[in-house]
């Protein structure tokens, strides 16, 4: 995930890379919350359906992707991608923009608020040598003259930098009309990437009445870059941030005039839409967040494939780093973004210790904006049935908003689908799980199917019927869901199946055998688990210690402990199984079972999603897999087990001490046990501790521990 969003800051361009998006940002140790009805922020817990609970950025970009359609969408190729593009785990905005956003077109040309002056230089040098191709009444001789003089130019725009003089000789040599029109741009170019934009000015200017088209539009165009250049000038402080004070205000009113001047002058010209993008920066620098809405609105009008350097995604994100802590809903009047504000002020915590003193937006407030959606009647009633789910928790009224039939592969049709069929599950009606199929089979855009997956394996999860997601005849196809149902939810029966289905990926089998395996051997079922351990594959290994690729959950082949040699000495697991299933409260053998589980990660004093081999730590009740599990028995705990050594008077001197040993240390050293199990108080280890010192005194065991925690 974070490679993904990398890579997105790094087309977004240097201005974005450390900005922290004023709507939602991302959290670099950001888990996804594997639930469909988000109602609560989460950076990396976007759904495919217009939800509070998504990154703004998200909302917005699939309201964009509806009004442009398919083009310019930078549709998947690689497998990898077409995966990612179906996958059920929620997702962050950078990862959505990858697949979603238009690609822009392979150049140079400066963007809206991308690099200093001189980002320009490569596309520039590219233009200006094209049109010296294409101009008819220009000599070889002074084409390559003027050509190699514009190579020649390789400005940093910093301190020093002297383009001038590299091109003063080659423009003294034309004498052409055209040459010299060529000739006089160069001049007025390297004068501004050295920094002189008098002199620029003068050149750009004398260009006005050019019979040549090229040097013409250019030098336009290059009148604003001058003007905003020096509107520049002190605009930033030393740590590259806006200045307190606007820019200078006089230039950033001839910047302005000039780029209009240009964009009326050249409506299809080359540089227009970059035009555009600096009327945004120069609205920015005024601090003007009213007419740099403006332009981000019409920007979303225009169609998507215009000749801008910005996609879609790049002016979502500029957006809502520029002005989205602006953006009210007093002040928006364009329905995508009013769409946008309205979900984003329905967000509420589902968890009672983080509850906000600020309330959801009322049902009253968002009829107050009905007028403004005039001609988006759809999309004002989906927000009116989003509220009464996510807000008021009323299916009825949602269903009550939501067409029974809607046509149409877009995110909002999608999204009426979707809430529908949330809304009829919520209520528990017989027709939820049709619906949600329903709505998966018309799944068309990117991560659409994934979220109906999801939501059609939590349902069935719920309905306590996890094996119709594992029938011959599923749509359920992510992997990360159906292993995250059988880690959590799955029985002996369902796991035994998939353990030894044909046709299904072996990570598959793998998980299943090692969630019935662990449950078995954790839950007591020692003669199970001798059974069905017969279904690890000849010749399974072990993963290696520096793997860190495969899951921890198909790593089958550590059920073939051999146990140990060395401190507390322990036979293989089988036979610690076929010990305990005669004699199951043989101290020694839990001793060992204790080690097996110790030194294979199995403890689950985490809390969930952890990083360790357990699986008795259950995800939250409202997301995949945390509904109770449908295994019989209790979860494991080896602080249980030392327990019921410590006070069994049978045990042995040495598997007492070592009991002693083990049950302070699950608090070791942090103060926090590690070894799940009912707490017990600090005064109690300080017992074990002084009864082992005092009753076992030459174990090794004694000698090791030196604190209780």
């Amino acid at each position: 995930m974070i490679g993904r969003l990398m890579v997105l800051v790094l087309a977004l361009g240097a201005p974005f890379a450390f900005a922290t998006p004023a709507q939602a940002s991302s959290d670099s140790t950001c888990y996804p919350d594997w639930k469909v009805k988000q109602t609560a922020y989460q950076g990396c817990s976007g759904m495919a359906l217009l939800a509070p609970g998504n990154d703004t950025r998200i909302n917005l970009l699939m309201l964009l992707h509806d009004r442009h359609g398919d083009v310019g969408v930078s549709h998947a190729t690689s497998y990898d991608a077409m995966e990612r593009r179906g996958a059920a785990q929620p997702f962050d905005f950078g990862t959505f923009a990858l697949d979603l956003g238009q690609k822009p077109p392979e150049s140079g040309e400066i963007g809206d608020f991308m690099g200093s002056r001189c980002v320009s230089n490569q596309r520039g040098q590219t233009d200006f040598e094209a049109a010296l191709t294409a101009a008819k009444s220009l000599s070889a001789d002074e084409s390559t003259i003027l050509a190699n003089a514009r190579r020649t130019m390789n400005p940093e725009c910093g301190d020093g930098s002297d383009m001038r003089a590299l091109v003063a000789e080659a423009a003294a040599s034309v004498r052409s009309a055209t040459g010299k029109s060529f000739a006089d741009y160069l001049r007025g170019a390297a004068a501004f990437y050295d920094g002189d934009y008098a002199t620029a000015r003068g050149f750009f200017q004398g260009l006005a009445k050019s019979p040549v088209a090229w040097p013409k539009e250019a030098a336009a165009y290059m009148l604003g870059r001058v003007e905003l250049n020096l509107a520049m000038v002190n605009a930033f402080d030393e740590y590259g941030y806006p200045a307190e004070a606007p820019a200078n205000a006089n230039e950033l009113v001839s910047a302005e005039r000039a780029f209009k001047a240009y964009i009326a002058a050249y409506p299809k010209g080359a540089y227009t839409m970059s035009a555009r993008g600096l009327l945004r920066k120069i609205y920015w620098l005024a601090k003007d967040n009213d007419r740099l809405l403006a332009e981000y609105v019409a920007a979303f009008k225009r169609p998507n494939l215009d000749g801008s350097t910005v996609s879609l995604a790049d002016l979502v994100q500029e957006m809502d780093v520029k002005v989205g802590e602006a953006l009210d809903v007093a002040n928006v009047t364009d329905p995508q973004i009013l769409a946008m504000l309205v979900l984003k002020k329905m967000r509420q915590s589902d968890d009672p210790e983080y509850q906000s003193d600020e309330k959801p937006i009322s049902r009253s407030t968002i009829e107050g904006l009905r007028s403004r959606f005039a001609g988006q009647e759809a999309l004002f009633n989906y927000l009116l049935a989003a509220h009464a789910l996510y807000v008021a928790n009323d299916a009825d009224a949602a269903l009550r908003l939501l067409p029974a039939n809607v046509t149409g592969s877009g995110y909002l049709a999608y999204s009426q689908r979707a809430l529908r069929a949330l809304s009829l599950d919520a209520k528990g009606d017989p027709g939820a799980r049709a619906a949600i199929a329903a709505a998966l089979a018309e799944s068309k855009q990117p991560y659409q199917r994934g979220t109906m997956e999801l939501a059609l394996a939590m349902h069935d999860e719920r309905a306590k019927a996890p094996e119709r997601v594992f029938a011959a005849d599923s749509p359920v196809k992510d992997p990360e869901v159906r292993e995250m149902l059988l880690r959590y939810h799955a029985g002996p029966k369902l796991l035994r199946a998939q353990a030894s289905a044909k046709g299904v990926a072996k990570q598959e089998r793998d998980v299943a055998l090692y969630t019935l395996l662990y449950k078995h051997i954790t839950r007591g079922n020692y003669k199970d688990f001798l059974a069905d351990a017969a279904l690890i594959p000849a010749g399974t290994r072990p993963k290696a210690e520096d793997d860190y690729t495969t899951p921890v959950y198909t790593n089958i082949a550590i059920f073939k402990w051999p146990g140990q040699k060395d401190g507390y000495v322990c036979p293989s697991l089988t036979t610690l199984a076929t010990a305990l299933a005669g004699a199951p409260k043989d101290a020694p053998s839990l001793l060992c079972l204790g080690e097996f589980a110790r030194l294979n990660g199995f403890d689950s004093g985490a809390s969930w999603p952890d990083l360790s081999a357990s699986l008795d730590t259950l995800p939250p009740k409202d997301q995949l897999g945390g509904a109770p599990s449908q295994f019989p028995g209790k979860s494991f705990s080896r602080l249980e087990i030392y327990k019921g050594v410590i006070a069994d008077p049978a045990a042995a001197p040495t598997a007492k001490a070592y009991a002693l040993y083990r049950a302070v240390y699950c608090y070791g050293p942090s103060g926090y046990n590690s070894c799940g199990g009912t707490e017990v108080p600090l005064s109690t280890r300080k017992g074990w501790f002084n009864q082992l010192k005092k009753n076992y005194p030459s174990s090794p065991w004694a000698t090791k521990l030196k604190y209780y925690w």
